[in-house]
């Protein structure tokens, strides 16, 4: 017996999914997210977009670890700072700016309503200046049949999903449907955080379509930020799905093949869907205390005049998690490339500060701030 497709049911595209699972979970969703965007509101305009340029860089990378497209890290993070207006922004290559670019205007402009021309102009940017392997269609959705296939030459390949449609105009038909129903504001009382479950159902559902000949998974994820802003109340990004979604890759592809294959109910997906947004959520807002205890840090200490060393040092243990293990003299005097005579007065130094604590002794001594 052939396989039907999500599409090929009569109820497509009427979703369902089963309230008992779903709300659960979307209330948890909505208990994670609120802490990270009171904590983000009491920080500076600036230190929110230091922050939102670490969140997009995050975005940008795994998305395209999604894509199997391995992106330099040094040059998307310029991107992101030249599009931010953050200092040390250096001209970087136009194939880093584009995704940069097409996340902040969906972002940005999220209580504004999409059509197709501004979903087409999007697909073209993502493809500036991009080598391709062969000819691909940019800026108008596709004419031909479309498949998600693996398996290598010579051997059998599996068909993971048949996408609707072989012309132009059934998916521009359905893409009408899609839009009208992701521009439509919700006045459902029920669901008064609809949003969070409407960047799931957008996500699946402009995937499911397929309209592109390429991009789709990144402008599925775009148009899920997008929802995802709208839900959050703010034209900034606190946290990364496409983040988590690398970190479960395969149980991402397994939960929507069978969905993709199921009869229009989105249980398991939103369910899933939601527990990324939640683990996203969890993740920024151990980054952005991190962020908050920086700023008290540097206010308390003010009055001390660190030398470069020591400065680059603290930076290193306040902003990352390179060494919440602590760090050793050897590996400070590595990262600032001094002596070791040097190396041990600077930290006998911060300790004596009360700026840094020693645990250990003799060579096994490491050291953590206070």
């Amino acid at each position: 017996m052939a396989q039907k497709w999500v599409w090929q049911y009569a109820n497509w595209p009427n979703w369902s999914f089963d309230q008992a699972q779903v709300m659960p979970c979307l209330l948890n969703t909505v208990r994670a997210v609120a802490p990270l965007i009171a904590l983000a509101n009491q920080l500076s305009a600036e230190k929110r977009l230091v922050f939102e340029s670490q969140v997009l860089l995050d975005e940008t990378l795994s998305t395209s670890l999604i894509e199997q497209q391995v992106l330099d890290r040094d040059s998307v993070r310029s991107s992101i700072a030249r599009h931010l207006g953050l200092p040390n922004a250096k001209p970087t290559d136009k194939r880093y700016e584009a995704f940069t670019q097409v996340f902040l205007e969906a972002v940005r402009n999220a209580d504004q309503p999409l059509d197709h021309a501004q979903l087409q102009h999007w697909q073209a940017q993502l493809f500036i200046e991009v080598p391709r392997l062969k000819e691909v269609t940019l800026g108008d959705y596709r004419d031909e049949a479309m498949a998600v296939v693996s398996g290598h030459f010579g051997r059998k390949e599996v068909v993971h999903f048949q996408a609707p449609c072989e012309q132009r105009a059934c998916v521009e038909a359905y893409m009408d449907e899609f839009l009208v129903w992701l521009n439509q504001e919700q006045s459902d009382t029920d669901y008064p955080v609809y949003d969070y479950l409407k960047a799931a159902i957008a996500k699946f559902w402009f995937v499911t379509i397929h309209p592109f000949d390429d991009g789709n998974g990144r402008l599925s994820r775009i148009l899920a930020e997008r929802c995802l802003a709208r839900a959050d109340d703010t034209d900034i990004r606190l946290y990364s799905i496409s983040s988590e979604m690398v970190r479960k890759k395969s149980d991402y592809y397994q939960v929507l093949e069978k969905t993709q294959k199921g009869e229009g109910d989105l249980t398991e997906w939103i369910v899933w869907f939601l527990n990324c947004v939640q683990a996203a959520a969890q993740t920024s807002l151990q980054r952005l205390e991190k962020v908050r205890y920086a700023t008290q840090f540097w206010d308390q200490h003010r009055a001390h005049v660190f030398n470069e060393r020591q400065r680059k040092l603290l930076a290193r243990l306040l902003e990352t998690d390179d060494f919440d293990d602590g760090i050793a003299r050897r590996k400070y005097k590595n990262l600032v490339g001094t002596s070791d005579a040097t190396a041990a007065r600077d930290l006998t130094e911060l300790v004596e500060l009360e700026v840094l604590q020693a645990q250990g002794k003799g060579r096994s001594v490491k050291y953590y701030l206070c």
